[in-house]
């Protein structure tokens, strides 16, 4: 027995001290995460991104249908059969009405609100019975996305018209270098981080499980599914415009409005609204990896009077009048381009007058 006490106490005292190493190394991960993402990971509520998406075998991630979940703060989001946000709907449209698809990323989804506050909703409930407004939006979801959307996917649906609120997202390949023409070497990946298609079962806000998990999967996985290498072309961190991803941004729009019409669709083009006041600062946030913060509203311009010019040549519908808001901090959940209740009301008022100044 006098034998096996110092035994079990050095045991223990490794045992302390290795606890103690990993809670320190532990602390040390959580901040420099902090530091590089701006938000905490260990008290990162991802459950609901976990619980509402899946994946997907060419749009790498879609909304998974008959779905509801309530956040801790009691925001409900709902996925009806279809797999859009709101109310349930069949795919037959009911005679006499005009069927309009919201289609766009997350400011489309409306992230920051419950079901009843989304912008489509609103714009439901300000056209009327004769209409009928369908969610289609994703978090994330660019302008290629919304190709395959429509080319594939909305002809189902039938609708009569499709309201296109496109630009954020697609500003996020400025400056990347060798962009592909398809955003998959970037963007397509960074989907399954974003929309939480690789957390873990157990230890998800763990930097110590989520590393050790990232190496593993590196070295027995050939091509483990959302790990790639971004780099940032030679003009990063400039005002210069990216020629290459604005081009591609302006054929992606052009295919768009092609696709709806050859379905006999009418495409509605809706400029991006995002909260430049918060946008001032001289780094730049994650979402928009070679962008300042405070360059951004010079290339949503940008990419906005693009879409204006190609909707003004293609004699297509262009919604400009969001862009004459007088927004203010009420009309947005956070400092990027999400709005709060009152936002979605004000910007769904914008696109019901359009709608009816134009009798659709």
């Amino acid at each position: 027995m006098q034998m096996k006490r110092p035994f079990l106490v050095r045991t223990v005292s490794i045992l302390i001290i290795i606890l103690v190493g990993l809670l320190l190394l532990e602390g040390m991960g959580q901040i420099l995460f902090k530091i590089r993402h701006r938000y905490w990971l260990v008290g990162h509520d991802d459950a609901a991104y976990i619980k509402l998406f899946r994946k997907h075998p060419y749009l790498v991630v879609e909304p998974s249908p008959n779905t509801r979940f309530q956040s801790k703060g009691g925001l409900l989001f709902s996925h009806n059969a279809l797999g859009t946000r709101g109310v349930e709907t069949g795919i037959q449209k009911r005679g006499g009405v005009k069927r309009i698809l919201a289609i766009g990323g997350s400011s489309t989804y409306c992230v920051g609100v419950s079901d009843n506050q989304t912008w489509p909703y609103y714009l439901q409930e300000k056209l009327g019975t004769g209409y009928e407004v369908i969610n289609m939006g994703v978090p994330g979801y660019t302008t290629v996305e919304h190709i395959i959307q429509a080319a594939l996917n909305i002809s189902d649906i039938s609708p009569d018209i499709c309201i296109f609120y496109i630009g954020w997202n697609d500003i996020r390949n400025q400056h990347v270098a060798h962009l592909r023409s398809d955003y998959s070497d970037f963007h397509g990946k960074s989907q399954y981080n974003h929309l939480m298609l690789d957390a873990l079962k157990i230890g998800n806000h763990s930097v110590i499980i989520k590393t050790v998990s990232n190496i593993v999967k590196n070295i027995f996985v050939r091509d483990p599914e959302g790990v790639y290498t971004v780099v940032g072309a030679a003009e990063k961190f400039t005002t210069k415009v990216d020629k290459r991803a604005l081009d591609l941004y302006r054929r992606n729009a052009k295919l768009l409005i092609t696709l709806c019409r050859a379905q006999g669709i009418r495409p509605v083009m809706v400029p991006q609204v995002l909260r430049y006041d918060m946008l001032t600062g001289d780094k730049e946030y994650e979402w928009i990896p070679y962008v300042k913060d405070k360059d951004i509203k010079a290339i949503m311009d940008v990419y906005n009077d693009a879409l204006k010019d190609l909707c003004a040549k293609e004699k297509a519908d262009f919604v400009g009048e969001v862009l004459a808001v007088n927004y203010d901090k009420s009309h947005f959940v956070d400092n990027y381009g999400h709005f709060t209740p009152s936002g979605n009301n004000v910007f769904a008022d914008v696109l019901m007058q359009y709608i009816k100044k134009y009798q659709y």
